[in-house]
């Protein structure tokens, strides 16, 4: 767990368009994965204090001072056992004591809920800890990273529970490769584009997420639903029957080229299918990916 430059600048830019970090809490004690020298060219492009990472300042290798430069007056972390400090031990898998609800104005997650089996308890105990006004971030894994964790997360997932139903409005999604030197793309929500926002990818790519908490409602009351199967089943007239399914027995002629050259057909059949799948599901397609720029 660590913010490295991608979670770093996600961060900084959410500071510059307002978010207060005032009271932080971190899932785990965050590593802090980025040289100081680095650290003080962004916090300087952005006019924001760097003292605590030039020559000769303290360094224990965790995040905290991140947070400090972005403004937070107190960071604080959890974890299921204080071997590395944690002021709260709690295990994610439980719900939280009531004491914990909206203490936070800001809580950052840079790689644990994957790890939680019980994720729709975890995320639930998120989304209470966050004060109305104050954000949720997370930083995780979104695909070809199997065996990570206990879990790879669609973005649909995280649209649908941090929704206003529940409290939440996403306000910003990004995607991106793993590591420092990928692009970054806005991500649709699929309920605005009225499709599924699909992914294959080669490389491990990530989510950036901050949600903004707008009110205390009971969180989960109703479970999320994909948006694309949601209709299906609110828009039909009640009492009409799904469409009963064809009988009629019929058997479409080949074309003729897969009659007379096979081979050739076949290869032409898979790089159609190639073309399909890449307009579909790579990051080439504009109307789920947008590339922005990472600050």
């Amino acid at each position: 767990m660590g913010l490295d430059i991608n979670a770093v600048q996600f961060l900084v830019a959410a500071r510059k368009q307002g978010v207060e970090f005032g009271e932080v809490l971190m899932l785990g004690r965050q590593d802090l994965n980025v040289y100081p020298a680095k650290m003080r060219e962004v916090l300087a492009r952005h006019g924001l204090p760097r003292e605590s990472f030039e020559p000769g300042a303290a360094d224990n290798g965790f995040a905290e001072p991140v947070f400090k430069a972005l403004g937070a007056r107190r960071v604080a972390a959890m974890d299921v056992s204080g071997f590395e400090g944690a002021e709260h031990v709690h295990d994610l898998n439980q719900p939280i004591a009531p004491q914990l609800h909206e203490k936070f104005d800001v809580v950052y997650d840079g790689g644990t809920l994957e790890h939680v089996f019980q994720f729709p308890t975890a995320l639930k105990n998120c989304m209470e800890m966050t004060r109305v006004g104050g954000r949720l971030f997370l930083h995780t894994v979104a695909n070809s990273y199997c065996g990570h964790g206990f879990y790879q997360f669609s973005p649909e997932l995280f649209f649908r529970a941090l929704s206003p139903e529940n409290g939440f409005t996403v306000e910003r999604m990004v995607l991106h490769r793993m590591g420092p030197y990928g692009r970054w793309y806005e991500v649709s929500d699929p309920n605005s584009i009225r499709a599924r926002v699909e992914l294959v990818t080669l490389a491990p790519v990530q989510l950036l997420i901050q949600a903004r908490r707008d009110a205390v409602v009971p969180i989960f009351a109703a479970a999320p639903q994909q948006s694309d199967y949601s209709p299906r089943w609110t828009d039909r007239p009640e009492g009409d029957a799904a469409a009963p399914v064809s009988t009629v027995d019929y058997a479409p002629s080949r074309p003729t080229l897969a009659r007379t050259l096979p081979g050739v057909a076949r290869l032409g059949h898979v790089a159609r299918m190639a073309w399909g799948l890449w307009r579909s599901h790579s990051l080439g397609n504009r109307r789920s990916f947008r590339p922005v720029r990472k600050d």
